[in-house]
């Protein structure tokens, strides 16, 4: 049986595999949104013409029209719930969390998804920059529903809103930073994970990766490498990867 689900990523058995990034379909110029619109973030389309980018709305997958009435994300009793303003009856939260477990059921056990680039400020897709009781005295701001449990699927994931990436130097260290992960998934497969660490604490020249125990520890140990290292060297390595 095949490792990688041919009807939802590319197959990876070519060095020109494409690192898949998720993205909110809306950032990609898909009408989508509440209001029949959308909200293209142009320097995502332009710089990051190297990744290979899926769109996932996960108000249009759980049914919702366009347009549709507006959503925002409250305090229930017990957890926080995804309803409608003008009819606070009509919850989605269950609706939501099940696309959620859904999306990710179907990405299958060999993770391929290198990232994820939410919408920021959305009732489904805010990286903590979403109002939770929005217009209430207690208002304060935390995480989209669907966010919410991607993140407890995969909280190793290198995840975006689309604030984060509004300079060019932003999405080419993303770029970079999806090819070594895609790198590490895709040859995890083929040679141990312990054969994997010792081959990136080599390359990478970080004695940590050789006592990481799976891969999602090996991926957070190059992304904390990383992330710890200069911006003079950050910026000098992500010029190698500046699209002609």
């Amino acid at each position: 049986m095949a490792c990688w689900q041919p009807s939802l990523f590319f197959d990876p058995a070519t060095v020109d595999s494409r690192p898949l990034v998720a993205c909110s379909a809306c950032l990609l110029g898909e009408s989508v949104r509440y209001d029949g619109g959308h909200r293209e973030h142009a320097l995502l389309q332009s710089t990051l013409a190297q990744l290979q980018l899926q769109a996932i709305c996960p108000e249009v997958g759980i049914g919702l029209g366009v347009p549709r009435q507006t959503l925002k994300v409250i305090d229930g009793d017990f957890d926080q719930r995804v309803v409608q303003v003008e009819s606070p009856h009509t919850d989605v939260t269950d609706a939501l969390l099940d696309y959620a477990d859904s999306y990710t059921r179907r990405i299958g056990p060999f993770w391929p998804l290198t990232a994820y680039i939410f919408k920021a400020r959305s009732p489904s897709c805010g990286i903590g920059s979403t109002p939770v009781n929005p217009g209430e005295p207690h208002e304060r701001r935390g995480d989209g529903l669907f966010a919410q449990r991607f993140r407890t699927w995969a909280p190793w994931l290198s995840l975006y809103e689309e604030e984060d990436l509004q300079t060019e130097d932003a999405c080419l260290e993303l770029i970079f930073l999806s090819f070594i992960c895609r790198d590490i998934i895709w040859n995890s497969r083929q040679a141990s994970v312990k054969a994997k660490a010792l081959h990136w604490a080599n390359r990478l020249d970080i004695q940590a990766l050789s006592d990481c125990g799976d891969v999602e520890s090996l991926w957070l140990a190059v992304k904390q490498d990383w992330q710890q290292r200069q911006q003079e060297e950050r910026r000098d390595t992500i010029q190698s990867f500046r699209i002609a």
